[in-house]
């Protein structure tokens, strides 16, 4: 009874203390940004502040492999996804993102693309692709087998004809598209859009 007491006491606090707020500044909580266009159009007229704030925002999360100002293209490097117990990283943006960087290994990279559009200004063009660790068994396996070592290689001479395939270490899984957002709405706000 006293705890069903103690209860109904705190929701009617917390209901005294949000009521004069209204349900606006509880909206504003709740509900996301408004979502980027990907390409950003950014209405301006010079080109080196746009490709700065580009390269200070993309250089936040990924390490950058090549800029090409006569191609407007940036390439990074690939960069291991957050994990749940990396919270200072920005890279895995969302619970759902870590909690899968952090039961799976997934890597990132982007390409961003700054396109000069007549008459409106630069478009910024945002791609964040994703992909899994592909292993052929668990890295550091120890369970299940005895402590010593039995994986002798035999050796066989096989003679290869033709192409030897590379093994794909890496499954494509897509753009990750809420990395993309994250990026464009850094960018719109240091240009102040």
């Amino acid at each position: 009874m006293r705890l069903r007491m103690r209860l109904i006491a705190v929701a009617v606090a917390a209901s005294a203390a949000l009521g004069p707020a209204g349900c606006a500044s509880v909206s504003r909580v709740i509900a996301p940004r408004p979502v980027c266009e990907n390409p950003l159009i950014v209405p301006a007229t010079d080109i080196e502040a746009v490709w700065r704030e580009t390269v200070t925002v993309v250089d936040e999360y990924f390490d950058i492999r090549t800029e090409n100002r006569l191609a407007g293209t940036i390439v990074t490097d690939p960069v291991i996804g957050a994990t749940l117990l990396e919270p200072w990283r920005g890279d895995s943006p969302g619970f759902s993102e870590r909690l899968e960087a952090t039961l799976q290994t997934v890597r990132r990279f982007a390409r961003v693309q700054i396109k000069p559009v007549p008459g409106r200004g630069y478009a910024v063009k945002v791609e964040v692709l994703k992909e899994l660790e592909d292993l052929s068994k668990p890295d550091r396996q120890s369970a299940g087998r005895a402590v010593f070592n039995n994986d002798f290689p035999v050796n066989r001479t096989r003679e290869i004809v033709g192409p030897v395939p590379v093994p794909n270490q890496w499954i494509p899984r897509g753009r990750d598209t809420r990395m993309e957002q994250v990026i464009l709405q850094r960018i719109r706000d240091g240009l102040f859009l």
